[in-house]
């Protein structure tokens, strides 16, 4: 019993050891660059998963995939590639998954009144940055702006990756009234 139970954590080590992490890549990206140490004479046959193209550097160690048709997720074996010796050996072949990551940032709609004060903005994920008229940090401040719709818009950073979501604050006018007149 202790051998299997040291063969099976020998194992669980090996394999989380030689276990390698998908490569993420942003939703829609064109440029992505792959490469694997370069030895002289050698020649590389890279394939990539549909719908990911090869725009350059098919043969050398390095290449560039556009990924910009790829639904978000895993792509299972999404890069390979072989090595091919100046007499004709053929080497092992090398796998890459890859991740592609989308975020659609939500943004909860603002209604003010013209003499409100500032209110915190609401988005998902959070951590993001707003921008807009009338925001200050992040908050929509009814007072530095005049009564009317705006966008405003949230951007949001993860791996390398920017996505934006976009939300309405509109102010209300005051309503006004004249003066009580006395017959």
């Amino acid at each position: 019993m202790k051998n299997i139970t040291l063969f099976l954590f020998f194992l669980i080590g090996f394999l989380s050891v030689n276990a390698q992490t998908p490569d993420t890549v942003c939703y829609r990206s064109n440029n992505s660059t792959y490469q694997v140490t370069n030895t002289p004479g050698n020649t590389y046959t890279w394939t990539v998963a549909s719908p990911g193209v090869i725009t350059g550097g098919q043969g050398t160690n390095v290449i560039t995939v556009n990924w910009g048709s790829a639904n978000p997720g895993l792509i299972t074996n999404a890069v390979t590639v072989f090595p091919t010796s100046a007499e004709g050996c053929v080497g092992p072949t090398v796998l890459l998954d890859v991740f592609v990551l989308n975020i659609i940032p939500t943004v909860t709609p603002v209604v003010l009144c013209a003499d409100a004060g500032c209110v915190p903005l609401i988005g998902s994920p959070s951590g993001g940055v707003w921008s807009g008229s009338g925001v200050s940090g992040n908050q929509f401040c009814p007072n530095l702006v005049t009564a009317g719709q705006y966008t405003i818009t949230y951007t949001y950073s993860l791996a390398g990756c920017t996505f934006t979501g976009t939300g309405t604050a509109t102010v209300n006018p005051l309503p006004t009234i004249s003066p009580i007149q006395h017959d």
